[in-house]
This record gives C-alpha cells, structure tokens and sequence, in this order.
C-alpha cells in the first residue's frame, strides 16, 4: 500500500511526505472492463486529480482513485548499495554486502534525491555521471537494479555492476587518496565512462552532469535560449538579474593546501535560492569558478578521507557566508576543512557502538524557500567533524541536526540499540558536538520480531523527523529473526518516528508517531495473522499531517481501499515489491453486483444515494519463500451506506468526491465497516503447542468515526481448521467487553507439526459485519524431541 498520510503542506526538500507526495506524476490507469475503470489501490496507480468527472448519471460507476504516485522503490546502485526510496523522499540505505560500510552523501533537488556513496565522490561528475545515483529518475524509470553502459580505453573491462563494481572503486579511491589524489585518472585502469544503460524521465540521462565545474553566464539577451538547454540540477534565475559576477571557490584541505582531485559542493543564494542554486559544483584541486547574481551566498562542503581500502577515515563538513556586492569584478571564497573541528560524539546510558551518523544541513533562503538541503551519512565509525558557527545566520534560516543509530556490546545479553535525532540551535551550528542523552529523554521500546521462518534475516531501520523536516533517512541493520531487542527512542522536542523493517524482500512500515519519553512500551512487527486491514494513525498524531481516508463515502463516492497485508500491531506492507500474486475484488449491493475485478484490492466508486446494503469481497493469495503462513485470505464486509452529506471523520483527513479528487474532510463519513484485530498467543516463531490454546480478538470500525458513535459489535464466531479449511472447528467464546472476545479450542497431538487455519466472524448492533479467513495462520509445534 502506499504510504496514507502526507506531510504539512509547508513540505520541504523532496516533497509532502506519504500518499500525496509525488502526486503530480502519477501515470498509468487500468482499464478492466468496458466502460468502466478502476484503480489498483496500491498495484497500479489513478489519472492525475481532475482527471475524471463524475458520472452524469446515477448508475453505480466505478471511477480512478486520484493520483498517488507514491508507491515506494528499492535500487541498486552501480557500487552495490540498495536504496529504498519512501513516498516523502525518505530513504533506507542497505550496504554493498554484510558488514561493509555505507558511507554516502545525500542531495535533494526539487523532487530528485541523490544517494552517492564518498566512494564514488571523487569521480562523480567525470568517469561516474552522476544520473548513477539520482534514485527519485532510477525509481521512475522502473529499474531495481541500475544497468550501465560503460566506455574504456584499452580492452579495459569492469564489473558492470553491484557490489563488485562497489568493491573495485573502493578498492581504487584508497590507492589513488594514499598517493595524495583521487578521482583523476580512468577507473580501473581504462575505464573512462560509467552512465546509466537507461532512458530516464525527461531525457535527464542523456543531459549535462549536475556535477560539472565549467563556468556558467546567463545574460539578458541569451536568457531564454540558454534557459532551455539547463538540467534541474542548474541553477535558476530571474530574467531581469544579470548573473555576472564572478566568484571564486577554494576548497582547502585539512593540510592547509587546495584539496587535490575532483570535491562537489553546494553554493545558493539566500536572498532568493530561485536566483542562484547549485546542489554540485566541482572543485577541481580544490578550485572552482561559477558566474553570479549580487547578493548573499552560502557554500557547503563534506568532504572525505580514505585508507588503503577504500574505508572512509574520516569526514569533514565545512561552510561559508559571503556577499556579492553589485558590480563586483571578482569574489574570492574559502571552504576551509581546518576550520571543521568539532567532532560529532554521543553518550548514552549503556555502552553502544555507533553503527551509523547521519548530518542533515537545511538552509533556508529569505523566502522560506529550500537553498542547500544535503547530509552526510557514515556507517564506518569514522570520525565525523563539522565546523561551527561563529555568529547566526542573518538572512533566511539554517537548521544543523544530527541522528545516530548505536548496536549493544556483542556480549550483550540482550540486544539493544539507540536511535536518536538531536538538533542545534535555530541559526547555527553549536560550537559543541558532543550530545549526552539521559534516561529521562528516552522512550523505551521492548521489541519483538516475528519470523514464521526460523533464521530469517530481516533489517530494521527507524526513519526520524523533526517538526522542520519531512524526509528521513537511516541505514537499515541486518539481524537473524525471531528475536527480542531492547530498542531506546530519544530526541529534541517535537521529534516524531517510523519503523521500517525488510523481511525478505518485502517492507513493512510502522504509522509515524511521537516521542514519548519516559515511556517503555512493547511493540510486535510480523505477529500473525497476517490478513488485509484498515491502517489508522497513531495515537497521538499531529493534528496537521492530513490522512487519506480508506473506507469513507463522500456524498456519493463510496472508497473501500484495505491495505493488502498487515499484522497485529497495525504494521502495513509497502507496495513495492508485492508479492500479491492473484486477488479478486468486488462490491455487491443486493443482487447487484457494481464491480468485480481481479488484480485489484479496492477503489472508488459512485452509487446510489439512497440508503442500501452493501457487501465487498477480497480474496487473496501470495506467494513467498520466506513466508509459509498466512498467503491465502477471504474477507467480506457487510455494511449499510446512504448520501453522505455530514462529516465524521477528523478535519484533518480528505476523502475522494465524485469528481475523483481529493477534496477535504466536508461531506465525508466513515463507512460502518467492522474490523478485527487479533492477538494470537503464539510464539515467536509462529508456532503454538498442542493442547489447550486461545485467541483473543477485538473487533472495532474502520477509523474516521468517534468510537462513542460507533455501534457495538455484540456477536462473535471463531472457527478452527487443522486440515487446511476442509472441516471447522467451533470455538468456545466469552464476551471480555468493549468488543473484545476470547476464543478456546483444544488442539489434538495429532495435528502437531501442521498449520492451523481460522475463521473469524464479528457483527456489531446495527448488523455490519466482517468475515475473515486466514489459511495457515499458525503453526501447531512439532513435540519435542
């Protein structure tokens, strides 16, 4: 599913973080039957908002969901890192091979993110076009593992790409940076060009590097020609600004001397980044020349060091406040690595060893408008410096934070971990970068990871927020499941998160949510079932994060849209990659079915406005190596609907109108859809022994309603089969209250070492109701021994 929850609308870098944050280019609608189309919510995605109208007549029709270019995407870049890039330009960052650092740099351009390994940095914009790492043109081209082509001199061969390829470059940059440069002959000794063997969106492949150094002028009478042939990684400019005067760059490395090879770096007028704004200057030996508007400027550099192995040694952030004056001949800046000398260190109440850094350096123009957004990420345990501030920044704003993800002692007994988002003061980055974290600033969460697969690697990674930033990023952390983690949460003020975790290759996410500290709480993530569901926020949500409603009726525009796969505690798939192999959906009312379709799990549709019974049916099957229990579902909900022309849902929710759009909260009511929620008491490995065993299961609504409106599910059937759904087994039920119900059966020896499927059924006061069977829910433990 996508992500249902996007960002505030004063979203930064990369766009609205969750289902709207790439709206506008939502392509591709699937046309099922004649006359009538339907989007796979989730599988495939709508017509831009706008793009259908609503039906003249009164018949039931289903229409496109609005667009929701969102779905989430993993690449592989050429030096072998995996990238998961999330609907608000978040990304994971999965290393080369187990155990190998993935040290890289982030660069966000409008919609575009960059990841590129410091690897790869002294090359970038030379033998390595840069296209390589844009992983927002990789991810819209489709790709997951990035093809290349490659030009050599010589009868030089290379690998073509992957961790190999990563293996040999870092291989090269360490020898290159021991002789005191890197970054200026061929790659592996003929390689003289690596681009991207792939057509990407708007032909941004086959354009000028963003990388490059060469020198730069827009005048008045050349500025509309000029302007066209641009790249969005080139800087813009007013018509009436002459962009010609002179600056000179000089990067200086911790010698004292111009840094050798090939450094990028960002320049940006803060005035109005519109003006001028450079994402990836070079500096070639440590100099570089652009041509500017007069006005005031910020300049930033990370820079790395190398060993022998390519294994970055250190990194050095340093920046730069400077002044154009008008009419100026000549402007002479210094980005000097010396002056970067306050280490980044961290301490915690237990020991941890830090297992990734990451920097974030926001700058602000005058206008509020992003001028230079970029990080440094390391995961080698290299030492990190950064230069700090001698004064605020006077025009616009800078935002400095820094996140950490520090691993127990191996001798820990019990594995636990630290994730902490810490920021600077407004308007500079703080003389001292030492960050000590006490008790009080942290939430504690007792972890459980569930694998009905014993030995299964899963990674896990928590994404970060503070209130200025909409994307995060982190690096995922391989372990063997199932396991129990102690995982401690802690940051400044107003700080919020979101799991992520990767079991095999699927994705799931957690709902983002606050930082509650002081608090110890238990969270579960792949406990079974796992069966389609309705995601909701998560207590405590900001009240100005907008959330798409997934069982609404808007007027006369019903939306059903269920999240495919979801586990106990709420945790949804990502939709990419799906392992949905097979589904059929349909909406019945009476004796009329208005849809039915397969490949699809849900969608919009326009019925009638009078009141009637409504009935929807998904049926799923997936298939998983690394998944053996809960691959074959049957649901179907029964519920009324009338024309909705009040509002029960949060102001700060949309649903679809008859138009196809998203529209705000007015008119929109939450369908009576009942919904169960399970807890299974089975082990972490999916397994229950035979004998007496239970099943406790809350059934509520779908969210969007006051729970006090909410009739009362009052009836409750749970149903055991141990031989695959052939014959059912009754249950015993006692009511616990507020529509929590506890089921008994006895599960005879015989069935030990089978899985055991379930039917579970709920009906509230006003006869809405679910029915849901999961087939191989769990598993009946082998006797021992």
């Amino acid at each position: 599913m996508w992500y249902r929850r996007i960002r505030r609308t004063a979203a930064r870098g990369a766009g609205a973080r969750g289902a709207g944050a790439r709206g506008a280019g939502a392509r591709g609608v699937r046309a099922l039957t004649a006359g009538c189309v339907l989007a796979a919510l989730g599988l495939a995605a709508g017509p831009a908002p706008g793009a259908l109208a609503a039906p003249a007549e009164r018949t039931p029709t289903a229409v496109a969901s609005p667009a929701i270019d969102a779905t989430p995407h993993t690449v592989t870049l050429v030096t072998g890192e995996r990238v998961t890039l999330g609907a608000d330009g978040s990304v994971v960052v999965a290393p080369r091979r187990p155990g190998a650092a993935a040290d890289y740099v982030t660069r966000r351009l409008d919609n575009d993110v960059f990841v590129i390994p410091l690897t790869a940095l002294p090359y970038l914009g030379r033998t390595l076009d840069p296209a390589l790492f844009n992983v927002s043109a990789l991810a819209e081209a489709g790709v997951t593992t990035t093809p290349v082509r490659v030009e050599a001199t010589g009868g030089a061969t290379a690998p073509r790409s992957g961790p190999a390829f990563g293996a040999a470059l870092a291989k090269q940059v360490g020898a290159e940076a021991a002789e005191g440069s890197a970054g200026d002959g061929p790659l592996f000794g003929g390689v003289t060009s690596v681009v991207p063997a792939v057509a990407m969106a708007d032909g941004r492949a086959a354009r000028r590097p963003p990388g490059r150094a060469d020198n730069i002028r827009v005048d008045d009478t050349r500025a509309d020609d000029t302007r066209a042939d641009l790249t969005r990684a080139e800087h813009t400019r007013a018509d009436s600004t002459r962009a010609d005067h002179p600056v000179k760059v000089t990067v200086l490395g911790t010698d004292g001397e111009p840094l050798p090879g090939t450094t990028p770096f960002a320049l940006a007028n803060v005035d109005d980044a519109a003006l001028y704004r450079e994402t990836s200057l070079d500096a070639v030996d440590g100099e570089a020349k652009a041509e500017v508007p007069a006005g005031r400027y910020s300049a930033m550099v990370s820079a790395p060091t190398f060993d022998g192995a390519g294994e970055s040694t250190g990194v050095r952030m340093a920046t730069a406040e400077f002044t154009v004056p008008a009419g100026a001949t000549g402007t002479d800046v210094v980005l000097d690595l010396r002056k970067a000398t306050e280490r980044v260190t961290f301490s915690t109440p237990r020991p941890a060893e830090e297992h990734q850094l990451i920097l974030h350096y926001l700058r602000d123009d005058a206008k509020g408008e992003v001028a230079i957004n970029g990080g440094v990420g390391v995961s080698s345990g290299a030492p990190v410096y950064v230069q700090p501030s001698s004064r605020p920044v006077t025009t616009g704003e800078l935002r400095f934070n820094v996140y950490t993800h520090r691993k127990a002692p191996a001798d820990a007994a019990t594995p636990y971990s630290y994730d902490l988002k810490l920021a600077n003061p407004a308007g500079v980055i703080a003389k001292n970068q030492h960050y000590k974290v006490t008790g009080g600033q942290l939430t504690t969460v007792r972890t459980n990871y569930h694998s009905d697969t014993p030995g299964r690697v899963q990674e896990v990674a928590r994404l970060m927020y503070l209130p200025y930033e909409s994307s995060g990023e982190a690096l995922s952390e391989p372990f063997k499941t199932p396991a129990r983690r102690i995982e401690y949460v802690g940051g400044s003020a107003g700080v919020s998160y979101q799991g992520w975790l990767k079991a095999g290759e699927r994705r799931f996410v957690s709902e983002e949510q606050a930082l509650r500290p002081g608090r110890t709480t238990t969270v579960d993530w792949l406990r079974g079932p796992l069966a389609p569901g309705f995601t909701e926020p998560a207590p405590g949500a900001a009240a100005d994060e907008t959330w798409y409603c997934g069982a609404c009726r808007k007027g006369d525009a019903l939306t059903f849209s269920p999240s495919t796969v979801m586990d106990s505690a709420g945790h949804h798939v990502l939709a990419f990659p799906s392992d949905v192999t097979s589904s059929h959906f349909a909406v019945v009312s009476g004796d009329t079915t208005l849809y039915e379709g397969d490949g699809v799990s849900g969608g919009v549709l326009t019925v009638p406005p009078r009141k009637a019974p409504y009935r929807v049916v998904y049926d799923q099957t997936r298939t998983n190596g690394e998944f053996h229990q809960s691959l074959t579902t049957h649901t179907e909900w029964t519920f009324s609907s009338g024309h909705s022309g009040a509002q029960t849902v949060p102001d700060n929710w949309t649903c679809v109108s008859e138009a196809g759009e998203y529209d705000g909260p007015a008119e929109c009511s939450a369908l009576p859809v009942v919904v169960p929620h399970y807890r299974l008491d089975a082990a972490l490995d999916g397994t229950s022994p035979a004998g007496d065993d239970h099943l406790v299961v809350g059934f509520g609504h779908v969210p969007g309603a006051a729970a006090a409106a909410a009739p009362a599910v009052t009836k409750a059937r749970v149903e055991v089969s141990f031989d695959g759904g052939e014959r059912w087994r009754a249950a015993a039920i006692t009511a616990l209250g507020k529509g929590r119900f506890r089921a008994d059966w006895t599960t005879p020896e015989s069935a030990a070492g089978r899985d055991v499927s379930l039917r579970v059924t709920g009906t509230d006061e006003d006869g809405n109701g679910v029915a849901q069977t999961v087939k191989s829910a769990f598993t009946v433990a082998a006797p021992r021994g």
